[in-house]
């Protein structure tokens, strides 16, 4: 069973609720294996850090908790009160800039971490009347979305394109399951994945401004090769996002 969760995929769903206090905040998320079934009452270890100014800025605090998925699969943690701490939690000034959750899991305690992706840190005004410096953050996202969602083994792809720069270069990416999800679309001019490689579609949530944001989707696999999908996938024309709902 190790072996079937060592590649996760991490739905998170109701990630909106945060302690009374503001030394920390929940988060929840539903773990799944490769074949899409619940991993119920599993124990797991997570690494967790919060960045600030960008997704892949610097760490400014970061914790290990270790905690087991109950028997709908959901995993639930206290960021804050975890151990091997780097970092100050409680002087984190929430209101100076934009922060950014991270949290990877590993299923078999071998520190084989599994990173679904990055989630901003919204701040709610007002949680804690009263100490507005030190407000708690609150995570809003979808009711419910997949970060990483896994699309079969790589067997084979074809590049299109102009001979110039004028245009896109377009990888056609075919899977193990190009059936369902049709010849994948990239960006890129060659792709270095490997036969057998298991590839994953990821999606990040980018918000430049004070209210609105955009989604970016990537197919990677688990050796941090990876390219940026379009948007609209052309074989099965089909645009990406719903492949996520």
């Amino acid at each position: 069973m190790k072996r079937l969760l060592a590649f996760l995929t991490v739905l998170v769903f109701c990630l909106a609720g945060f302690s009374q206090e503001p030394e920390s905040f929940n988060y929840q998320a539903i773990i799944h294996n490769t074949a899409g079934e619940v991993a119920a009452t599993h124990v797991l270890t997570c690494k967790i850090s919060i960045l600030a100014g960008n997704p892949y800025d610097t760490i400014v605090y970061s914790e290990r908790q270790v905690a087991a998925t109950n028997k709908d699969g959901l995993l639930t943690l206290s960021i804050g009160n975890g151990s091997d701490k780097t970092g100050n939690f409680t002087s984190i000034d929430w209101s100076s800039e934009k922060y950014f959750l991270k949290v990877e899991i590993d299923s078999s305690s071998g520190h084989k971490y599994i990173d679904p992706g990055i989630t901003q840190i919204m701040i709610v005004p007002g949680a804690f009347p009263g100490s507005a410096a030190k407000e708690a953050p609150e995570i809003i996202e979808d009711k419910l979305f997949i970060s990483r969602k896994y699309v079969g083994t790589f067997l084979d792809y074809r590049q299109t394109g102009p001979n110039t720069y004028n245009g896109p270069n377009i990888l056609w990416i075919k899977t193990s399951l190009s059936e369902t999800y049709g010849k994948i679309s990239a960006y890129g001019k060659k792709c270095k994945f490997s036969i057998g490689d298991k590839l994953y579609l990821r999606r990040t949530y980018y918000s430049p401004g004070e209210v609105t944001g955009f989604w970016e989707y990537w197919i990677e696999n688990d050796s941090s090769i990876y390219y940026r999908a379009t948007d609209f996938q052309h074989d099965h024309k089909y645009f990406l996002e719903n492949w996520f709902n």
